[in-house]
């Protein structure tokens, strides 16, 4: 006798991201008779290893769909390795290049918008345009059972970076502001456990987000003009580790330009200065 509902399965995989993680989450949601993936990983061989172990072991089906939530290389390239599947690919299509990009030789690409509905193993599934991560960063909810799996919109420890290229600061603290109106009893997230206190989670982020924003407006009150270098190096004083300095940089890049937009902030030649605000 098959599953009747659909279940949720969190598959950790060994990728080279950034610290603390070690892992990207991909998500089988499914059950005997049909299912999906929601990421794919890194295109390295352990992708489909543990992929297929993870359905081996929880009597689903193979998926007919793969769900990228982002083009970034520990979560979208490991489609490659699971060519023989046959899958259908959907991202948002502000990602597509990107993303076929990342997946190519195979192109079986389509696009999912917001408020998109999917049904899965008698489960609906909506789809969330959730940008600020990246511009078409996608996430997926369960509205039966509560669960937002929310790509690198959120994870387990920390704050995930935003920054350009891809990223935005506006958009992102709007979609945190979005996903906070959901109904939840947990976030799968892009990297770590299981998120078990989601609203706690995602106010963290929001306060760590301002709290970053105004260490930058009283950092360009006391020195008058700084560049992001140099603003990313008083701020970040005690880094995890020196290969997230990029990051960092590039989110401090991206709360100067929200500042900027705001007027809170004016840029000549990449020096930045407060203009006048109260603190």
């Amino acid at each position: 006798m098959g599953k009747e509902t659909a279940t949720i399965i969190r598959v950790p995989i060994s990728t080279p991201t950034l610290p603390p993680h070690t892992t990207t989450n991909c998500y089988l949601i499914g059950n005997d008779k049909e299912s999906i993936l929601v990421d794919a990983g890194y295109d390295l061989p352990e992708t489909k290893i543990e992929l297929e172990k993870a359905i081996k072991e929880n009597g689903l089906a193979i998926p007919k769909f793969i769900i990228i939530t982002h083009a970034h290389r520990d979560h979208a390239p490991g489609v490659r390795q699971l060519i023989d599947w046959n899958p259908v690919v959907y991202c948002h299509e502000y990602e597509k290049q990107a993303v076929e990009k990342a997946i190519s030789p195979w192109n079986a690409i389509s696009f999912l918008h917001d408020g998109d509905i999917m049904n899965i193993a008698g489960e609906e599934i909506t789809f969330l345009h959730a940008p600020g991560h990246t511009a078409g960063q996608l996430n997926i909810y369960l509205p039966s059972q509560q669960i937002l799996v929310a790509g690198d919109n959120i994870v387990a420890e920390g704050t995930s970076w935003i920054g350009p290229p891809d990223g935005d600061m506006t958009d992102y603290i709007r979609t945190l502001e979005r996903l906070k109106q959901l109904k939840l009893k947990k976030i799968a997230p892009g990297h770590g456990d299981w998120v078990l206190n989601p609203y706690e989670q995602i106010e963290f982020v929001i306060k760590r987000r301002y709290f970053r924003e105004n260490q930058i407006k009283e950092l360009l009150d006391k020195h008058h003009k700084l560049t992001a270098a140099e603003l990313t190096e008083m701020i970040y004083e005690k880094l995890p580790h020196p290969s997230v300095i990029e990051v960092a940089k590039r989110t401090t890049e991206a709360h100067l330009m929200k500042l900027v937009k705001e007027g809170t902030v004016k840029v000549e030649h990449s020096v930045y200065s407060l203009l006048n605000v109260n603190l």
